[in-house]
Order: C-alpha cells, then sequence, then structure tokens
C-alpha cells in the first residue's frame, strides 16, 4: 500500500494549530459539550466554532446535537488511520520511496572548508 501523502499532510496541517491540538487533547478524554469546551480557551465561541469545522472537516471529531447543545469527540477510526499513515513514512518497509529509486552514487567530491 503506498503512502497518500497528501491526505496525510491536510490530517497534520489540521492538526498544526495549538487551540485545535488543545481540543483534541480535551476530546480524548471523552465527549465534551461545546460549552464546557469554551471554559477551556481565551478565544470567542465563533473562533472555537471554526476550530471545530475544521477538525470536523477532516473527520477527526464528530458532533452530536442533543437540543441546542453540540457534544463533541475523538473520530477513533480517523486516529488510528493517522498513527497508521505516521507509522509508514516513519518505520520503513518494502514500499518506501528510497526503494524506488535508483541508487546513485555521488561523483562530486566533497566540500571541504580550507
Amino acid at each position: 500500500m503506498s503512502v497518500d501523502f497528501i491526505h496525510t499532510a491536510a490530517l497534520l496541517k489540521a492538526l498544526a494549530d495549538p487551540v485545535r491540538a488543545s481540543i483534541m487533547h480535551i476530546l480524548s478524554c471523552g465527549e465534551v459539550c461545546v460549552c464546557q469546551l469554551h471554559q477551556y480557551f481565551t478565544i470567542s465561541q465563533p473562533t472555537l466554532s471554526h476550530h471545530l469545522s475544521i477538525l470536523r472537516k477532516h473527520k477527526l471529531i464528530t458532533t452530536r446535537k442533543e437540543g441546542k447543545w453540540s457534544y463533541h469527540s475523538v473520530n477513533a477510526t480517523t486516529v488510528k488511520e493517522l498513527s497508521r499513515l505516521l507509522d509508514e513514512i516513519f518505520i520503513p518497509g518494502s514500499e518506501c520511496l528510497c526503494h524506488t529509486i535508483r541508487q546513485v552514487e555521488c561523483s562530486l567530491p566533497l566540500r571541504q572548508d580550507a
């Protein structure tokens, strides 16, 4: 199986924000209402909603509505997928890109500073 670098990068980009990483950390303990989640941050509710929207778009979290409240939780399926993708990137295997390119010996001498 080849690594989907575009999908992996999109997931990592969604997590590459301190607020979104913090949200994922908080949600790792279980489902949280948006009103409770807001207490952890010094950002406006619309900004928090924007961050949640990005996490939802990339399926990193799930949301369920109960009346006027929204409850968020980690999407374990996507988190497991991300873990697998990172393993494919960092743990060498038979399908590593290094096996697909020809080994070329460099003919240029190493630079030596005088």
